[in-house]
């Protein structure tokens, strides 16, 4: 039986597979390593390979870079230099989460010193990089792809807040001169508690969105008149509010003795992306969802 002949593919097409290849990878990569990525009937040894690729380095359609290690090879990518920095600082911090700059530069080694720092002030410039400040006891700056979260900055406070409140309960202080204190403090460092209080830049906030959060919770679960447990990450999508604002709404429904709050157990071992899913003291206690308290 003769052997069916397989029919090359027209140059043209292998050339472009080549290119879709090479705009697929997450960095440059090498003739050889380009070689093994290339489908069939597309595949080329690395020796044919080069010559193509290195016309579409003449024709601006590819850009080369240097290797990684001293007896590396040529690399090829379609996009520039400053597009990798990006690449490899964003790897990073996906990675590892925020580092200090110093461990930023290391993960883009392969930039110049000046080519990492136009990149660097670039992200933050664009806000696609965010300054952590140094945490209370710590002296390290550290830069993350998210504003860094408040909760770990105030937890000393918190804790001060609340041996002092205790202190001043136990004097007879009333729960209303306490409130208006605590607002007062609060108010005095720039964050506004009044619906339509200006901030220190002068802008004006959004106004509270008044949401009936029992009316939801049981729309959410029918059986919560009889006290089932209404996630917190459900009744926030349902709400539609600002962290803040469905935070302090769940928080005042517990003190007013409608909701019970349901605590999560070991906050510290999830990302920070999943904490934000759940409602918060501010003081480091986070629950994961409230059940209505029973007539």
């Amino acid at each position: 039986m003769a052997k069916t002949r397989t029919v090359a593919p027209p140059p043209h097409e292998t050339r472009e597979h080549v290119l879709t290849v090479i705009r697929a990878t997450a960095e440059p990569m090498t003739a050889s390593q380009v070689s093994k990525l290339l489908l069939a009937p597309h595949k080329l040894s690395e020796a044919k390979l080069i010559p193509i690729l290195n016309e579409f380095v003449d024709g601006s359609r590819l850009k080369t870079f240097s290797s990684k290690t001293a007896k590396g090879k040529l690399r090829y990518w379609d996009r520039d230099i400053r597009e990798l920095g990006r690449t490899l600082i964003a790897g990073a911090l996906d990675k590892k989460g925020p580092q200090s700059s110093a461990d930023l530069r290391k993960a883009a080694k392969q930039l110049a010193d000046a080519q990492f720092q136009s990149v660097f002030q670039g992200l933050i410039d664009s806000r696609a990089l965010f300054e952590h400040p140094p945490l209370p006891k710590k002296k390290s700056v550290l830069f993350g792809n998210k504003p860094p979260s408040p909760e770990p900055y105030l937890k000393e406070i918190g804790l001060q807040l609340t041996k002092a409140v205790a202190q001043l309960a136990a004097a007879s202080v009333s729960r209303e001169e306490l409130r208006r204190a605590l607002v007062q403090l609060v108010e005095a460092t720039g964050v506004p508690f009044g619906a339509s209080a200006p901030t220190r830049n002068g802008d004006v906030p959004k106004r509270e969105i008044a949401v009936d959060l029992v009316s939801l919770m049981k729309n959410i679960e029918p059986a919560a008149d009889n006290g089932a447990l209404v996630a917190a990450r459900e009744l926030r999508r349902a709400a539609n509010l600002e962290k803040s604002q469905f935070d302090r709404a769940v928080l005042d429904l517990a003190r007013q003795g409608r909701l019970m709050l349901h605590r999560h157990d070991f906050a510290a071992g999830l990302s920070t992306s999943e904490r934000d899913e759940l409602v918060t003291d501010g003081a480091g206690t986070y629950y994961v969802g409230m059940a209505l308290r029973r007539e």
